[in-house]
């Protein structure tokens, strides 16, 4: 009892340490947010610890021991980090109990072990291969591989006296509090299911194959090692570190800012779609008489829904930080294929919208040293799939300066 104490307290000690020194690190970074912050994922897991070895249970044996085979209750956490849509890597830690029953010969033995199994993991999306890359998936089947370590004590018995024989693990070996330390490598499957945005189900089982034949205190004849198998339950919650957003909300909920920079480490447009796009931008603000002066002292942010679903309509929030420029200002915007801007108006400004093209012009500026503007967007006919809003501005100061500036925003429309 006094060791299973010290186990969860170990484990516990280790996730404060993991996640507080991360998050840590994460406060220290600038708005600038490195994607390294984001598409992270924790998990809390329970399920049956299950032993493959030479005191396993056969079904159908005729010795006195009872079918099913044993298991026993195993549960832990794991963290992991989305590198790409398909591709993810993740510490997990388990700690438990396994055990087993068998007659060798003449004799019947039976064993029970603790375990604490540290591990790092890759996990790899199958149904990435049936599912467009920008689609939003509510189950995804995976598959899981990697290597670890195991910490373990096994007590060994003569079954069913429960006469003890002997133990491995019991302040002898290398591991946490004695136990033997073993490395192993996993190998197995996983299903998750979307309950929410943030919340996933996730059902797995994956085979702990290691190099040892003592898992259970007893040494085979066979040759052959033992192994593991942990088939559990786990609920899920995705998160990031740190957002490259302001705290702000509009009438849509919470909204998405990000500089041209930070947008291009987003996920791209296809080939196609882009290339159209850049067309209809380089349209857009071609002019012959633009000047460009001390283009850095005015910049633009923009911001809009992370998600939008249906054809319900949003808000889209613009910031432009001119300074103490003085002057006019013509902000040109290019909306997705299929949305347009509804009519409305913005304080001190002329609002003009012409399908998925707007025009907002100031004559003059207003006073301040930066500019907000919001207008509502909606579309009858949105397509699935990752959305961009190109603005495209310049600002003509009262003595003839021209100061260029451009951003960019996109959304994800999760549903037609």
């Amino acid at each position: 009892m006094f060791r299973r104490k010290m186990n969860i307290e170990v484990l516990l000690i280790l996730i404060s340490l993991m996640v507080g020194s991360i998050h840590l690190m994460a406060q220290k970074q600038d708005t600038t947010v490195s994607s390294f912050w984001k598409n992270w994922r924790i998990d809390l897991h329970s399920g049956a610890m299950f032993y493959y070895g030479d005191l396993v249970v056969i079904k159908g044996a005729s010795y006195p021991i009872p079918y099913p085979r044993d298991w026993r209750l195993g549960y832990g956490l794991s963290l992991t980090k989305q590198i790409t849509p398909a591709w993810g890597v993740r510490g997990r830690v388990i700690n438990g109990e396994y055990a087993g029953r068998r007659d060798v010969g003449i004799e019947y033995y039976s064993f029970r072990s603790d375990l604490f199994q540290t591990s790092l993991e890759t996990t790899y999306d199958f149904t990435s291969f049936f599912r467009n890359k920008k689609e939003e998936y509510t189950t995804r089947l995976y598959g899981i591989a990697g290597i670890g370590l195991m910490n373990y004590k096994a007590d060994l018995y003569k079954y069913p006296s429960e006469i003890f024989i002997r133990s491995v693990g019991d302040g002898e070996g290398s591991g946490i509090n004695g136990r033997m330390l073993e490395g192993d490598f996993s190998l197995g499957l996983g299903f998750d299911i979307h309950l929410s945005e943030k919340f996933l189900l996730s059902l797995e089982t994956a085979y702990l194959g290691s190099n040892s034949d003592q898992l259970d205190a007893y040494e085979g004849t066979t040759g052959k090692k033992d192994v593991l198998q942990y088939t559990s339950v786990g609920l899920g919650y995705s998160f990031n570190f740190k957002n490259d957003k302001p705290s702000s909300t509009s009438d849509n909920g919470k909204e998405t800012s990000a500089s041209w920079k930070q947008r291009q480490l987003q996920e791209g447009l296809s080939s196609e779609q882009q290339a159209q796009e850049t067309t209809q931008k380089e349209e857009m603000i071609s002019s012959k008489d633009v000047v460009t002066k001390e283009a850095n002292k005015v910049d633009a942010i923009c911001w809009v829904p992370d998600q939008v679903k249906g054809n319900e309509s949003f808000i889209v929030s613009i910031e432009i930080n001119k300074g103490e420029i003085k002057g006019r200002a013509e902000i040109k915007i290019l909306l997705p294929m299929e949305y347009t801007a509804l009519d409305q108006e913005i304080e001190e400004a002329v609002f003009v919208a012409n399908s998925r093209n707007v025009a907002i012009y100031y004559n003059p500026l207003p006073d301040m040293d930066k500019v907000s503007l919001k207008f509502r967007v909606k579309s009858d006919r949105p397509q699935i799939g990752t959305q961009s809003i190109y603005i495209i501005g310049k600002i003509t100061s009262n003595d003839g300066i021209v100061y260029n500036f451009s951003t960019v925003a996109r959304f994800n429309q999760v549903s037609k």
